[in-house]
C-alpha cells in the first residue's frame, strides 16, 4: 500500500511546511475540506504501514530521557 500522491502532498505541506489547511486549500486549488480528507486518510494508512513498527518505536521512546 502506497500513500496517493496527492494525500502525501497535503500531508507534508499540513506537518512539515506548517501551512493551514486553508493555505493548502489555495495552493492545490481544491477545498479545505478536500485537504482535510486528504490528511485524515494519509494518517489512516501511516498507520496501518507503521503498525508493524510500533513495538521498535515505543522501545526507542522509551530509552530516550526527555530533559524535565
Amino acid at each position: 500500500m502506497v500513500v496517493p500522491d496527492t494525500y502525501r502532498e497535503a500531508f507534508m505541506l499540513h506537518r512539515f511546511g506548517n501551512k493551514s489547511y486553508k493555505e493548502i486549500a489555495e495552493l492545490l486549488q481544491v477545498s479545505p475540506k478536500t485537504v482535510d480528507y486528504r490528511i485524515q486518510q494519509a494518517l489512516k494508512q501511516l498507520r496501518i504501514l507503521l503498525k508493524d513498527y510500533s513495538p521498535l518505536l515505543i522501545w526507542l521512546i522509551g530509552e530516550t530521557t526527555l530533559p524535565v
